[in-house]
C-alpha cells in the first residue's frame, strides 16, 4: 500500500492495517501460549490516542 504523509493519503488506514495485524498476532499467541509474558493480560486497553491528536501533528509540519 502507497501512502503520503505530504497528500494525507492511506496514512491513517496503514496505521489501522498495522494494529489490526499487531492484534492478530498477539492474539494467535494467547490463544496458543496461555500464560506466555509476550501476551497482554486480558482487559489491559492500549490507549493511541483520538484523531485530534494526528490533527494537531499534521499541522506542525517537519
Amino acid at each position: 500500500m502507497q501512502t503520503s504523509a505530504l497528500e494525507s493519503t492511506n496514512v491513517e488506514h496503514a496505521f489501522t492495517e498495522i494494529l489490526t495485524q499487531i492484534h492478530h498476532v498477539i492474539s494467535r499467541k494467547a490463544l496458543k501460549g496461555g500464560n506466555d509474558q509476550t501476551t497482554l493480560p486480558k482487559g489491559q486497553t492500549i490507549n493511541v490516542g483520538s484523531r485530534n491528536d494526528v490533527s494537531a501533528v499534521k499541522k506542525d509540519g517537519c
